[in-house]
């Protein structure tokens, strides 16, 4: 069986942290808000590749919007937290990162009618020094978590973290698991690829060979994508050039790569892995450390 998994984080384009500093969210008269419109567009994509997925969703946007949640509830998709504010997790206290994942999940769960299984930290922004976070997220009833990129990079990244998900914070019968995001190995070195710009950028021939590399070593594959990612709509911010770059860059071709792929695997809801994942005595799938 493959493990490829379809996500999505449910945020504006301003909750991007590239634009921290510069675009004030409570500005809807100069930056309108496009989060219900972009993320009702990938549903209908979704439905017409019959494709299921996993919406990390932001409290504040679930706040917000509520019948959008219950919209993706409804096409049979799985609602999972993205946190409430989009802060990340290296500018918060633990006490703020619990206050932050406990009014999210409270504000999914009034709407869903259900338990929210699933966190992914804004900007993939748990790394080693905020480990601290998976006894938090277990604590408040979090089964697993996918928010390390095990890169280096100039905001967020894990690299000694491994490729394989491992369960954290485990005591006794408790644990929760993390389920890195999806690299390759080249060269000593992991190249990140799935999602947001590494999708936006790589030609699509060169992200499906990457994914049937992952999906043959029996590792779970993930894609990601935001909405505001197929806005060929989305504002134009004053920004520096290499910034301006990392944002913008392949917006007008994401939706049909977005396509491309979907048409290409068959790809799951992130709260089936827990369905598959192994028991307590084992740290990961077989083969997973000898592949």
């Amino acid at each position: 069986m493959d493990h490829l998994y379809l996500t999505v984080d449910v945020e504006d384009y301003h909750h991007a942290e590239i634009f921290s500093g510069v675009i004030d969210g409570t500005e809807p008269e100069r930056y309108p808000p496009h989060v219900e419109k972009n993320t009702m567009a990938l549903l209908r994509l979704f439905h017409e590749c019959d494709a299921r997925g996993t919406f990390f969703v932001l409290g504040s946007i679930a706040e917000k919007h509520p019948g959008l949640v219950r919209s993706i509830l409804e096409s049979g998709h799985e609602i999972a937290s993205h946190g409430f504010g989009h802060r990340m997790v290296t500018k918060m206290t633990p006490a703020e990162f619990r206050e932050d994942v406990r009014k999210s999940r409270r504000i999914l769960e009034d709407i869903a009618g259900k338990a929210i299984l699933g966190y992914r930290a804004p900007t993939f922004s748990i790394v080693r020094r905020t480990e601290w976070a998976y006894e938090i997220l277990r604590d408040e009833g979090f089964r697993y978590s996918s928010s390390v990129f095990p890169i280096r990079h100039d905001r967020y990244g894990w690299p000694e973290f491994g490729l394989v998900p491992r369960k954290m914070a485990a005591h006794e019968d408790r644990w929760i698991w993390e389920i890195p995001l999806s690299v390759e190995r080249i060269g000593g070195g992991n190249l990140p690829f799935g999602g947001g710009g590494y999708l936006r950028l790589y030609p699509i021939s060169l992200t499906k060979y990457f994914l049937r590399r992952l999906l043959q070593t029996g590792r779970p594959a993930i894609v990601y994508v935001h909405p505001w990612e197929i806005d060929l709509e989305h504002p134009r911010v004053a920004l520096p050039v290499l910034k301006r770059f990392r944002h913008y860059a392949g917006i007008s071709g994401m939706e049909e790569k977005v396509r491309n792929l979907l048409r290409s695997f068959r790809f799951e809801r992130m709260d089936t892995f827990l369905d598959c994942a192994p028991p307590a005595t084992q740290h990961g799938f077989p083969g997973w450390c000898c592949r």
